[in-house]
């Protein structure tokens, strides 16, 4: 006997409806095959206008009375619903007896808690709150709309979890304070305000403002979301493109079926930086420091090292060893005992770490982790190049901490971030490993999962090439003494004062101070500046007597030149008095550019290149002289006439360039292509001409000759004055400045200057302020009479501005993008504005630049320039032999500011609905409801069906189908119902011969399908499946066809059996497959009298045979409770399946023997059933039906031994 296709039947489970108890075991309800509304209901009003989520489980069961085997068996969603706004999915059950709730729970786990987020809740939240607060730091970016978080609060033993989908995020820089010793230092933070889908569910108790960013121990944690994706889904998708016998793959609608109804919404997406923003770790001192500290070291405390630390440079002798670092952690003897943070300077001990007492020299390198604005390129992931391992060489090497990685897999974007020591990680360690060599520019990322096809690999990374490390330096510090009045008379100034030994300084009438003290004197602005041997103390005064006048001012407007270049201007006054003249006007410098949106890199032309202030004063004896001493011309002090010359040459920083291979980028008529960029390297002086405009502005300041007024007054000096660098014109890094002076040691913070850092806590001792623009330190407290010089051990400098680039890749942060809505502005170097929008098509072209966007995954690739002729051009800096097309063409670069480049666009994002309402929580699924049906390794049935003419048949009638090597029949009657019976079929000929057609409701139709099951290869997101094995067919495409491809939910050969039987001494109240504890002396001859099950009566359940006496007993199942009560061991038992009318097993008197069990004692066997569950999900998405009468297909397919 063999299996038929009549006896593949459907079953009903106990409970077919949308219950937190739907679902259960199998019943006797046979699904019918056609009927209307056999497994759902019909969709009400209300499902199509807020959407709905439906499920239910069914079996498929081999109904025979034997155990013949149903061989590789599956099942498939072979047509979906004819309706647009549904959607058939169906997947595995977690078990035989399963409920709602528990595919529920499945279900929901698409997302599970990741790593702590960047932030805590800042302040109490209420059930009822439909927003929520976040603390950040003021460098981190903030949450993604779309996003989705975890709140995780813990009360003792209670734990309280709810999940939120972020709906709109609002960012704000605000200003708090904290008090150190009697002190009010302010310090800023990132408050993120994020409306929520949905309502908080409880009180989640929030942690106040924290100048260390940490959450309070009762504070409600907050935790990023990973894709874990428990369930796998399977559905069908319509072919696209057709496919021939033997063919290696096949191209697909979509691979993601809706499972969930969402409310798709569009966001604005305005006036975003495209320059994505990095940390980078940068050594900012030539040695090592010290840093002294009793403080024990135990387990899950910190310590603040008051700067940020270079990795592979931190050291603490202690008993039994050396601690260091290795690539973020803290370790010794091999041991990881800790964790540093670089780019905070915190270490931190681990629950485990042994504890260490005594005194403790911690010696480090200091860095510095400015905040850079990332380039970026990308690799462009199509069938060819789609691998796990991907390698990209930036020119010049990034800077630790700065690199990012991303990439799309299964429709999901994935990061992978440098720890500053090298390595690349990601919030899970399934999201792959990378590694970066900060020497040679190369990136390699290895990925767990391969990226989507048609996707991007997006490099993203800073610079350290312009940042200069000016640590070393010894300067002085200086006391400024303001005076009451200015327009000092030269040769009248002393300043007089006693620190136990009566002391003065007076100025020689040419700026100069001399005496106890050396300095300057500025006479028009009354600025005493003094240069102490020995720091004064604080509270000294001081008393300075001088002459003194009104100076006079003129302000001339578009002073003109002579022939010769030169300028001679009359003043309104002479008799002017010697060494109170200084005059300043504007210059612009020019120069050549090496990298210019106009004239692009290597030109020799000459070009603004920045404007500045040239000031002069006359030397007491008739020169004009700038603050070195250089002569720019000369005043007549008798008439008042000046001649200058405004022109002077001066030595600036210059970027340099170099032209590299870049990743690739999609070709014009397919395939990838490799893409050059030409990037900053560095950094050259050049000699450049400053020059006065002829739209200028002359300031002029004098005094002329006569009366002078006798004054006195009594300056305080409060604050030293120490410039950290007095001989460069470059921008101090913030978090990066750290010198002593008088045997304090002082670093900076947002501007302020601390000393004595408490290494438990980081805080510190406000000291003074430090101006990063100029290098200037304001210094409120010190040591007297200690050294004034300082010693700088790290400092850091910008060197130059951003330089421009001609290239950029980005992602938005919500995609997709509505097309069309993308426009792109950024500004040229020459300060010309660029403005272009995408097409529809995603396509991006305008004046020296192009670029693409991919409107599903938001990537957007900009190149500022043009193709030109390569030839002509081998000597420009930009050019690369290898960038040259086949069509002689290269790309000649027009370069924008990084830090300009914006966009705005509008995005499409998707509002989960009511969970109350659909029955399943939304928010830990994919915001737009959609998961992957078709994933590598899995099989999928690619078929066609077709339908005969309807036609009246008769006896010993044969119909041709019009094809071969067909998979299966099917023959309805005029009906709708399928016939089984009365009929044979050829499949190999393609042909159905009718052998008795009594009953039949004609005329009839035949439905015949071709089908292959393969094996996928890999997956594209755009929808391009590949094989392992070849097509064995041909498939149609599009409407008509009736062809499709089919994710197969595979489950093992059907077949009823008992997997497992053993003896036990007594019942322990737990179904174990294996013996616990002691066996009896009783056993079960199954040998010789092995329990009988059949396909149709068997269940997969797990029983015990538990004795009641030595010779009755009674069988329970696992799930199905008691079934027999008081049975004999001398009568076969054979309990019924309620759902079949036949017996879910023959327990064999004979099987007993001669007994030998006693009360208690249990016997354990296991039933395997002829059949599988499995659940089905109808989504619903809001909005009208389509069709009057829909209709979808569920198809199980198998093999059977042939007769």
């Amino acid at each position: 006997m063999t299996i038929f296709a009549d006896d593949i039947k459907y079953v009903a489970s106990a409970v077919m409806d949308d219950v937190p108890e739907g679902g259960g075991p199998p019943t006797s309800h046979i699904i019918p095959d056609g009927l209307t509304n056999s497994i759902f209901q019909d969709v009400s009003e209300k499902d199509r206008a807020f959407g709905a989520f439906d499920a239910r489980k069914l079996f498929v069961h081999v109904q025979t009375p034997n155990t013949d085997t149903y061989m590789g068996g599956h099942l498939i969603v072979s047509k979906g619903p004819d309706d647009s706004n549904v959607s058939i999915v169906l997947a595995a059950a977690s078990s035989f007896f399963d409920r709602r709730s528990d595919i529920k729970n499945r279900v929901e786990q698409y997302l599970a808690p990741g790593p702590e987020f960047n932030g805590f809740l800042f302040g109490n939240h209420y059930n009822g709150q439909r927003s929520v607060q976040l603390f950040q730091r003021p460098t981190v970016g903030g949450p993604n709309v779309g996003s989705t978080l975890m709140l995780r609060q813990v009360n003792g033993s209670q734990v309280t979890e709810q999940y939120v989908r972020l709906t709109d995020v609002a960012l704000a820089v605000r200003t708090f304070s904290y008090s150190v010793s009697a002190s009010v230092v302010d310090y800023t933070a990132q408050v993120a305000t994020a409306g929520i889908s949905d309502p908080l569910r409880t009180d989640f108790t929030g942690s106040p403002a924290n100048r260390l960013f940490e959450r309070s121990g009762s504070g409600a944690a907050v935790y990023e979301t990973v894709v874990a994706d428990a369930a796998k889904y399977y559905s069908v998708a319509d072919l696209v493109e057709p496919v021939t016998q033997g063919d290696l793959k096949c191209k697909v609608k979509s691979i993601y079926k809706q499972l969930v109804p969402s409310a798709q919404t569009e966001i604005p997406v305005i006036d975003t930086s495209a320059a994505g923003q990095s940390t980078a770790l940068v050594t900012s001192a030539t040695g090592t420091v010290t840093l002294s500290t009793q403080l024990p070291f135990t387990p899950n405390t910190s310590i603040f090292l008051g700067n940020p630390a270079t990795p592979g440079t931190l050291s603490i002798p202690v008993s039994g060893g050396t601690i260091s670092d290795a690539a973020g952690a803290l370790v010794i003897g091999g041991s990881k005992i800790g964790t540093i943070d670089y780019a905070r300077g915190l270490l931190t001990w681990a629950s485990d770490s042994p504890g260490y007492v005594g005194a403790k020299n911690i010696v480090y390198k200091p860095a510095a982790a400015p905040l850079q604005l990332a380039d970026s390129a990308s690799i462009a992931v199509g069938p060819e190049n789609r691998a796990n391992n991907y390698t990209m060489t930036v020119v010049p090497p990034p800077a630790p901490g700065t690199a990012r990685v991303s990439y799309m897999a299964n429709g999901t974007w994935y990061e992978l971030r440098d720890n500053g020591a090298g390595q690349l990680r990601g919030a899970d360690s399934s999201y792959g490993v990378g590694s970066v060599d900060y020497s040679t520019g190369t990136i390699l990322v290895s990925f767990n999962v391969l990226p989507d096809a048609g996707s991007d690999v997006v490099f993203q990374w800073g610079g350290k090439s312009n940042f200069t490390n000016r640590s070393g330096g010894t300067p002085a510090a200086t006391i400024a003494v303001q005076l009451a009045k200015g327009g000092i008379s030269p040769n009248s100034l002393s300043i007089n004062w006693n620190d136990g030994q009566a002391r003065s300084v007076s100025d020689n009438g040419r700026g100069v101070l001399t005496g106890a003290m050396t300095g300057t004197v500025d006479y028009n602005a009354g600025i005493a500046t003094l240069a102490p041997v020995t720091l004064p103390d604080a509270a000294q005064s001081y008393a300075a007597a001088f002459d003194r006048g009104e100076p006079s001012t003129e302000t001339l407007a578009k002073v003109p030149r002579n022939i010769t270049g030169t300028v001679d201007i009359a003043l309104a006054a002479g008799n002017i008095r010697p060494g109170t003249f200084d005059m300043s006007w504007p210059v612009i410098i020019i120069g050549p550019n090496n990298f210019d949106g106009a004239l692009y890199p290597g030109s020799t032309a000459i070009q603004q290149l920045g404007v500045s202030n040239k000031t002069v004063r006359d030397n007491g004896s008739g020169a004009l002289v700038d603050a070195s001493g250089v002569n720019f011309g000369t005043i007549n002090y008798a008439t008042g006439a000046v001649h200058f010359l405004p022109d002077f040459a001066q030595t600036i920083p210059q970027p340099t360039f170099l032209a590299w291979a870049a990743g690739t980028a999609p070709k014009t008529g397919g395939g990838y292509e490799p893409t050059f960029r030409v990037g900053f390297s560095g950094v050259s002086s050049i000699l450049a001409n400053s020059t006065m405009p002829v739209d200028n502005t002359v300031n002029i300041k004098y005094r002329v000759t006569g009366a002078s007024t006798g004054a006195t007054d009594t300056p305080s000096a409060s604050t030293l004055t120490l410039d950290l660098t007095a001989n460069y014109a470059e921008r101090v890094v913030p978090g990066s400045v750290r010198f002593t002076l008088g045997g304090k040691t002082y670093v900076d913070r947002s501007g302020l200057l601390y000393v004595d850092i408490d290494p438990a806590t980081g805080a510190g001792t406000a000291a003074g302020r430090i101006d990063y623009a100029t290098g200037i330190c304001t210094i409120t407290l010190w040591t007297a009479g200690a050294s004034a010089v300082a010693q700088i051990q790290s400092l850091l400098v910008l060197v130059t501005n951003i330089a421009g680039v001609d290239a950029v890749t980005f992602r938005t942060p919500v995609a997709p993008l509505r097309p069309g809505s993308l426009q792109i502005l950024a500004t040229r170097l020459d300060g010309t504005t660029l403005n272009v929008r995408a097409s529809n098509a995603g396509v991006i072209t305008g004046t020296n630049v192009s670029g693409t966007v991919n409107y599903e995954t938001g990537v957007v690739r900009l190149r500022f320039g043009a193709w030109v002729t390569a030839a002509g051009n081998e000597n420009a800096a930009w050019y690369n032999p290898e960038a040259v097309r086949d069509d002689g063409k290269i790309f000649k670069p027009a370069a924008v500011w990084p830090d300009t480049i914006r966009y705005s666009a509008v995005a499409y994002t998707y509002l989960p609905l009511d969970a109350n309402l659909l029955g399943i929580d939304p928010v830990r699924l994919p915001q737009d409801g959609l998961v992957p049906i078709f994933r590598k390794g899995d099989g999928i049935v690619i078929g066609n069906k077709g339908v005969t003419p309807a036609a009246t048949v008769q006896a010993g009638q044969t119909i041709n189908c019009g094809r071969v090597r067909l998979s299966r029949v099917r023959v309805v009657g005029a009906d709708g119902k399928t016939i089984a019976k009365g009929y044979t079929t050829q499949l190999n000929a393609g042909t159905v011969t009718f052998t008795d057609v009594t009953d039949y409701v004609q005329p009839v139709t035949i439905e015949h399908r071709i089908e292959d099951l393969i094996v996928l290869s890999d997956v594209g997101i755009d929808g391009t499946l590949s094989f392992v094995s070849h097509a064995s067919h041909d498939y149609p495409a599009g409407a008509p066809s009736s062809s499709y491809v089919s994710s197969a939910l595979m489950f093992d050969d059907l077949k009823a059996r008992v997997s497992t039987l053993f003896a036990q001494s007594t019942w322990t109240n737990e179904w174990s497959d294996s013996l616990l504890g002691n066996a009896p002396d009783g056993r079960y001859n199954d040998t010789l009298y092995p329990l009988i099950v059949t396909n149709l009566g068997a269940v997969t359940e797990r029983w015990r045979i538990q004795f009641i006496t030595t010779s009755t007993y009674n069988l329970f199942g696992e799930h199905l409770g008691l079934v027999v009560a008081g049975q004999s061991i001398n009568v076969d038992c054979s309990p019924i399946n309620p759902a079949t009318g036949v017996p879910y097993v023959v327990i064999r008197a004979a099987g007993f023997g001669q007994g030998g069990f006693i009360a208690q004692n249990v016997v354990r066997f296991n039933t395997v059933g002829a059949l599988v569950p499995a659940w089905l999900f109808r989504s619903v998405q809001m909005g009208p039906e389509t069709v009057v009468d829909d209709r979808w297909e569920l198809l199980v397919r198998g093999d059977v031994d042939r007769p």
